[in-house]
């Protein structure tokens, strides 16, 4: 058990930091640790290391618990910035927390305890850990002011929601609740600067950017893209269909600028009454039409000042309000509704549609002008039907993050099921297929979602999807729910029972280790 742990840990550490812990087998030899447990070196990690500056590693952290020894190491051309933040500790803190605290693993909670301790210290979080009772657990603080932990569990208890924000006299908090079987069985709660709330909330949303997966070479390619013009202080322009992620992309190039601690603003030109966008996004004085709020108020771009103002749906904007939002991108000034001065502004604009704006242009919606000074980085983003090798990771991807949400037990797709998904067009793209797995996991009680578990216009398409795109290969399992079990003694037999050979089976079989292990404890092969 313990070396299970163990091997889940690393994983996990992997698996959220992008971080790679297997060092060469003769690196170990030159560590040494300090009395406090752990010591952190520039390359070359030791004096005596024979490799010396010629190394390929970077060697980041390296800490013990009880005989054991971590080393957490980077390739030292990878991007430190990007992979180590405050944000993906978290993120790991919330993955190795669903395995904490289970009775006859007490010796690993210790561990896990141990391992928070040391992280939250090298990335100087602040965090707060309870039990189901309330009872602080751990905490890592360096506030002066005593956090009176009993009001903050109690406003914790009061939210009925698993997660979200709280705001104390001590400072803002995010928070997240786990639960077990609908059992609660511990908190954490993490301090966040107020300018931050927005920012933690897309990085820790199942949809960040730092976590969904593609393979897809034009994926890959534009995601690149956008990292290298996020540094710019330049307007972008991001097109492409209804779903295919534009806003995520926006606050991706937000969060990687130096803008990235100032806000981020955004505002859908398509949802706003006509009448009521001017004021929305430029703001008004006191008394300048009826019943507008005395003292006045800013708009959108006051708001962003400093940092980055996201316009979805630009193709709606009417043209009078066109003209004015040039005059903002020309000057850097805006005007609010009544106003006799201008006020500087200094704002970045990410323009989003999912409108052909040269139609646009030519059918005199849209202003051409408006338009050359939009496109200075024009991205597009591919509709998911154009990147089918990405569905299965999606698919995955959200069916993993949802059973985790609705505290269900993890569940595969049937080869029926898959087969279909594959072969779907997906015209709301990446939006429906999420959409589609929330749905699936919500009414599947068993471990398997066949065809049944499908949205109807789904299971409709059936023959007309297989006739038009024909039969596709899967790396997904094969596997029917009575032959489950056959199916698990027949690898077990074929791998043995060993953590490794139990890792080898939950990669052959497309689930996690702790899927595995929780189909083992079922069907009593362990």
């Amino acid at each position: 058990m313990r070396k299970a742990f163990i091997d889940s840990f690393i994983d996990s550490l992997k698996e959220t930091f992008g971080l790679v812990a297997n060092l060469p087998e003769k690196c170990f030899s030159f560590i040494s640790l300090s009395k406090t447990g752990y010591r952190v070196w520039a390359p070359p990690c030791t004096p005596n290391c024979p490799e010396g500056t010629a190394c390929p590693y970077e060697l980041i952290l390296s800490f013990k618990l009880e005989e054991d020894v971590f080393v957490v190491a980077l390739p030292k051309n990878i991007d430190r910035d990007l992979k180590l933040t405050p944000a993906l500790l978290i993120k790991f803190l919330l993955t190795v927390l669903e395995i904490l605290y289970i009775p006859e693993q007490k010796s690993d909670n210790l561990l896990i305890t141990e391992a928070l301790q040391f992280l939250a210290n090298q990335f100087n979080i602040e965090f707060f850990l309870f039990d189901n009772k309330g009872q602080l657990i751990l905490s890592q603080t360096h506030s002066p002011i005593q956090l009176s932990t009993f009001t903050l569990w109690e406003k914790l208890s009061q939210t009925g929601e698993p997660e979200g924000f709280i705001k104390t006299r001590w400072g803002n908090f995010y928070y997240r609740i786990f639960t077990k079987d609908g059992i609660t069985t511990g908190s954490i709660v993490w301090k966040t600067e107020p300018a931050k709330l927005e920012e933690n909330k897309f990085l820790f949303h199942d949809d960040s950017f730092f976590t969904i997966p593609g393979k897809n070479p034009r994926f890959l390619e534009i995601k690149d893209l956008v990292r290298q013009i996020a540094v710019t202080d330049s307007t972008v322009l991001l097109q492409g269909e209804s779903g295919t992620g534009k806003e995520l992309f926006a606050r991706y190039i937000h969060y990687l600028s130096p803008r990235k601690n100032h806000p981020f603003i955004a505002i859908n030109c398509a949802a706003i009454p006509d009448n009521l966008l001017e004021s929305e996004l430029f703001g008004y004085e006191d008394g300048s039409f009826t019943g507008a709020r005395r003292g006045g108020k800013p708009g959108k771009f006051e708001l962003a000042n400093g940092g980055t103002i996201f316009l979805d749906e630009i193709g709606d904007m009417p043209l009078q309000l066109q003209a004015k939002l040039l005059r903002v991108l020309e000057n850097r000034q805006v005007e609010r509704i009544g106003a006799t001065v201008s006020r500087p502004i200094d704002v970045r604009i990410i323009a989003a549609t999912n409108k052909n704006l040269k139609e646009l242009i030519d059918a005199k919606l849209f202003r051409e002008d408006l338009f050359f000074r939009l496109n200075v980085f024009p991205v597009f983003i591919p509709p998911l039907r154009e990147r089918r090798d990405d569905i299965l990771l999606l698919l995955d991807f959200y069916l993993k993050n949802i059973c985790l949400e609705q505290d269900k037990p993890f569940k595969i797709f049937s080869p029926e099921a898959i087969e279909i998904l594959q072969n779907y067009d997906w015209p709301g793209n990446i939006r429906e297929l999420k959409n589609v797995v929330t749905y699936a996991v919500s009414i599947c009680k068993g471990d398997i979602i066949t065809l049944h578990y499908l949205p109807k216009y789904l299971q409709n398409g059936l023959s007309s999807t297989k006739s038009q795109f024909g039969e596709v290969k899967t790396t997904h399992p094969i596997i029917q729910v009575d032959q489950l079990k056959d199916q698990l003694e027949i690898l077990l037999a074929k791998y043995g029972n060993s953590t490794q050979s139990k890792k080898l089976i939950a990669q052959e079989l497309g689930i996690s280790l702790a899927t595995l292990y929780r189909w083992l404890r079922k069907y009593h092969l362990r």
